[in-house]
C-alpha cells in the first residue's frame, strides 16, 4: 500500500531525542501503574467498581508496556496487525 519502513529508519526514529523523552515519562507512568497498591483499586461495599479498578489498572500497565517497546523499536504488533489485515482484506476484497 505504502512504503515499507525500513530497519534502519525505525533504527533511528528510536534513538531520537523526542522519541526518548517520550520514552522516560511513559515508563515513569508504567513505574507507578506498577507500583499502585491492589489495595488502593477497591471500593469497600462494592465489588464490581473495585473490579473495574483492578481491570483498568491492568489494562493501563499492559498499553503503556506496549508503548514503551514501540518506542524501543519493537514493531511486531503493529506487524500482526499488518498480517490480520491483508488475510482480512484478500478473504473479503476490501
Amino acid at each position: 500500500m505504502g512504503k515499507e519502513i525500513t530497519k534502519e529508519q525505525i533504527a533511528d526514529w528510536a534513538e531520537g531525542p523526542t522519541t526518548l523523552a517520550l520514552k522516560e515519562l511513559i515508563e515513569t507512568e508504567l513505574r507507578a501503574i506498577q507500583n499502585t497498591s491492589i489495595t488502593d483499586c477497591l471500593v469497600v461495599g462494592n465489588p464490581t467498581k473495585s473490579h473495574e479498578n483492578l481491570a483498568e489498572l491492568e489494562a493501563r500497565e499492559r498499553v503503556f508496556g506496549s508503548l514503551v517497546e514501540f518506542l524501543e523499536g519493537d514493531w511486531a504488533y503493529f506487524e500482526e496487525e499488518e498480517e490480520e489485515d491483508d488475510e482480512r482484506s484478500s478473504k473479503t476484497g476490501y
